[in-house]
Formats: structure tokens, sequence, C-alpha cells
């Protein structure tokens, strides 16, 4: 995607009166007795207009700017954000240019190297400061363990921040490069509480939501569109299908439950196109595992399988991964045995005990009763998944999920653990197998009883995973990639919260890192 954001050049960004400035003694020039290489000229000999730049152009993208001129013929444009961990872009050739700088760094007078390539024979450079603030000082600290950048994922880590606030969860979600360093956020504490997931669309802008709305926003924190739900108010989970239409967890308005319906938005009318109640193909009294009713399923991630037109969900209180059709057929439930029965607001629908998949050992044979109940489990070979986060299919068909540990085997006696977890799944013989997992071998300091997330990491296969609120020496969130299958750890950070607007006692109370990516800054 091009951040190349419109071609109309603006001169009322010179008034800001930001100086720039060439710094030649930092270039060194091909010999120009060398006709294979390109000529250095001044760079005001290719600008027809004088560089104007416009730090955080919508207000809410500190760590960004614009900049903005003319050329006297096409160019090419590289920009090099200098630093620690430079930062290189190359944008489309053209004459009018206004160029979206990400990735710089807070409280830094930020150089920007600028190159203007004619051609291949002829080229310009010069270096531009940017001012940028400092972070809020309620913002977290990332602590950098190790970085492997040979065996690393590209890009930088995305973090969905929300900081807790006297009840309430503003949302600052930012990017941090391998050093730790905080190269972008942006501030939506305007949309007045948790925006839970932040994803990115194919197109590389940002997927949101809020309340009864659905947004998409570009890198600098331009809103490029809005959809409303009315009548559906968003919770935890909003992805883009291949189509390009929006899956959106939500709750309906004047329901006595809650986060037990998903929505599809049509991208280019914004009308709903199909809805999903889970009430209609659950058991809503098995309220086992967490003993609340209104909330009795607690829907916390909706993924998209392609294969067969299918959402995958993941119900923190039924500590239940469900398969479901695209017309709310339920096909299979991965989830302790114990206590499944019929369906329906009424209790009149289907059994669904009738979908549960049976937990097979690596020879295909299924373990005991006590097992398929969930009140034991044989060990590290094989484990259910209790309260359950963030699932979803892998390239190679397998299910992968956080699995909390929350109330392991009905109890919260059991060692504290959390993990990514991979299981395949044989929706024909209706069983599933463990197939990998890491996390049970860091124990307690690796355990988090709520949210979380995981991904697969499509460019070296490794495993992305982060328990998102963890209790030690303070409270703390984990980005840890790991190597698959072979579960090297090739960079883990830990993001230590402040808690400083909130008492730490409680929901709206605490600072909290919903999910995590890695993904390049510029799409």
């Amino acid at each position: 995607m091009s951040m190349l954001r419109s071609t109309t050049y603006r001169p009322a960004y010179i008034a800001l009166g930001v100086l720039l400035h060439a710094c030649g003694d930092a270039i060194v020039e091909p010999p120009i007795d060398d006709p294979d290489l390109p000529v250095r000229v001044p760079i005001a000999d290719i600008l027809n207009a004088a560089i104007a730049v416009e730090p955080d152009p919508t207000g809410i993208a500190p760590l960004t700017a614009v900049l903005t001129f003319g050329t006297n013929t096409p160019v090419a444009v590289t920009t090099t954000v200098l630093g620690t961990e430079p930062l290189t872009h190359s944008f489309p050739d053209g004459q009018d240019h206004e160029l979206a700088i990400l990735g710089l760094y807070p409280a830094t007078v930020n150089l920007i190297e600028l190159r203007l390539d004619v051609g291949s024979d002829t080229f310009a450079l010069d270096t531009i400061e940017v001012t940028t603030g400092a972070l809020p000082d309620f913002f977290p600290t990332v602590e950098v363990i190790t970085a492997n950048q040979s065996q690393m994922e590209p890009g930088w880590t995305l973090s969905s921040l929300s900081i807790g606030n006297a009840g309430v969860f503003p949302g600052y979600p930012f990017m941090f490069d391998a050093n730790g360093d905080v190269r972008w956020y942006l501030d939506l504490s305007f949309l007045g509480g948790m925006v839970f997931a932040v994803e990115r669309f194919g197109n590389g802008n940002l997927l949101i939501a809020r309340g009864e709305n659905v947004y998409e926003f570009d890198m600098l924190g331009t809103e490029v569109n809005r959809w409303p739900i009315t009548g559906n108010i968003f919770h935890h989970d909003v992805i883009e299908k291949p189509n390009g239409n929006i899956l959106v967890a939500v709750d309906k308005v004047g329901l006595a439950t809650v986060e037990d319906h998903v929505i599809e938005v049509d991208r280019t009318s914004g009308t709903i196109v199909t809805e999903w109640d889970l009430r209609q193909i659950l058991d809503m009294n098995r309220i086992d595992f967490s003993g609340v009713t209104n909330d009795w399923f607690h829907m916390n991630s909706v993924w998209y399988d392609a294969s067969d037109d299918a959402l995958i969900i993941s119900g923190r209180n039924q500590t239940a991964l469900i398969k479901v059709s695209s017309n709310n057929e339920l096909i299979w439930i991965l989830s302790p045995h114990k206590n499944w029965g019929p369906a329906g607001v009424n209790a009149d629908g289907h059994e669904t005990s009738d979908f549960l998949l049976t937990a097979v050992n690596d020879a295909g044979v299924a373990y005991d009763q006590t097992i398929q109940m969930g009140d034991a489990e044989p060990g590290p070979e094989f484990r259910w998944s209790w309260g359950p986060h963030a699932a979803m299919i892998l390239p190679n068909g397998n299910l992968f999920v956080f699995d909390n540990g929350f109330n392991r085997s009905w109890s919260s006696d059991t060692p504290q653990f959390s993990r990514g977890v991979e299981y395949a799944i044989d929706e024909t013989a209706m069983t599933f197998r463990q197939v990998w997992q890491y996390g049970e071998e860091r124990g307690a300091a690796f355990y988090s009883s709520n949210i979380s997330d995981v991904d697969h990491l499509p460019d070296t296969g490794n495993r992305l995973i982060m328990p998102g609120n963890v209790y030690g020496a303070d409270r703390r969130a984990f980005v840890t990639e790991v190597t698959y299958p072979s579960q090297a750890v090739v960079f883990e950070a830990i993001i230590h919260f402040k808690d400083m607007l909130g008492n730490g006692m409680g929901w709206g109370q605490i600072d909290l890192v919903y999910r995590s990516e890695r993904m390049p800054i510029y799409p």
C-alpha cells in the first residue's frame, strides 16, 4: 500500500516554521570520475518548491509526520528515519509528493534522510529534522530480553494497549522495534473506552471497533471509513474476510445475554448481511466453568476458515472452541465433555454433546473418560485449553490457540501456566490430538488468567505467544517469538505496566495489552 495520501501540494505547511537543512558532512559522494555511478546534484535543482513538514498531522499519531514538496521532474523518493534501528521506505515515482513518515522516536530531534532519484543517473540528498514529544507518563516500558534478528520475523511488534483509568480503558495501540523503542502509537482515548483488538486490513490500514461503530484508520490516524452497527455493541474481536467484508463479535442491544453474537458487515454498503446467534446452537445452561449466566459463553475471538466458509470461535466461560458454518450450524466443539446438554434459549434444540471432539493420543487411541471430561490430564503431551483466547487456523489446517490455563481441570488449585497450543482435528472421525505447545515449561511466570494472544508468523513460520496480564514483581505482558517446531526463543520482550491512572485492583483499573502481532510498520 502506498502511504502517498494525495498529490496536492499544500504550501500552508511551510507556515509551521519547521527548519530544514542539508547535512552534507554525513553523505559520502561517489567519485565524480566513475561514469557508472549516479551523480549527486543539489536538491534545489530538483525541487520546485520548499519542502514542508507537518508533524503529527491528525493530532493522534505523535510519532508521525507528513513531508510535502514538488519536483520539476518525476523522481523516486526514499526516506530513512535514522537511529538505532533505521527505518527506510521507498515511495512511488511522481512530481507532487505527500509522504507519510512513520517510525519516529519519541522525545527526539529525529533526522530523516531524504533521497530523490532522477532515473538512474542523478540523485539528491537532504536531511530533515522533526522534533517529537515524550511518551505519556503512563505508557508502559518495554524491556527486550532476546532479539536474534537473523531468525526473527521481520517487522515490529504491534500491541493493543489499553490504559486502566478509573474504570475505563482508553486505547493506545503502539508499535515497538527490536530494541524495545516505541516508534508509533495512536491516541484513541477520544473513542471513550477499550478497543480490544487492533487488526490490519489487506490495504494496510487499521481495523478498529468501539461501541456501535467499526472504523478504518490509516497509520497517520486519519479516519478513512466508519461503519455504524446500530443495535450491536462491539466486543473483543473484529476481522476482515478475504472478500473484504468485516466480521464483528457483538452484544445484541436489548438481549439479557451478552457476547454471544457475530455479524458480517458488507464493506461497501455497510449493511449487516449475516448474523450468527450462538444461543441457538450451544447449551446456555452449561455454566460449570464460570458460574455466570448472562455472559454464559464470553466469546473472545472470531476466525474465518476459508477452506469451508466457516467460523472458528473461542468462548472463555464455557472453556470451549467451536466451529460454526456460514448459516449458523454447529460443526464441532473442542471442550472438556462435562455437562454438555441441549442447545437453545429454551433448551429445546439439538443435543450439543453430539458435536464434541474426542481427544486421542499420537497413536489415534482415545484417552479415558476421566480425561475426556477434563477431570484429569495426562501431562504435557495432552491438555485441554482452559479459558482459551485467540483461536486461529494455521496454514497447515491445524488449530492454534492461547490456552490461558484458568481453572485448569475445573479447579483454581491446579498448577498455573499458560501456553500456545496446536491441535490437529479430524472432522470425519470427530477426533483431535495435540501436536505442539510452548509455555508450560515457563510455569507460573508465564501465566495470564485472561486476555492474551498467539500468532503464526508467515515469513519464518515462527510462533508468537503473548500472555497479556502476568503478575510478578510488577504486572506485565510477554511477547515471545519461538521457532517452530524447535521452540527456540528468538525474541522476547516484557511490557512493564505502570497502572498509574487506576487503582490496580480490577477491570478498568489496570493496564492491559489485549493482543500483539508482528508486522512491518509500512504495509
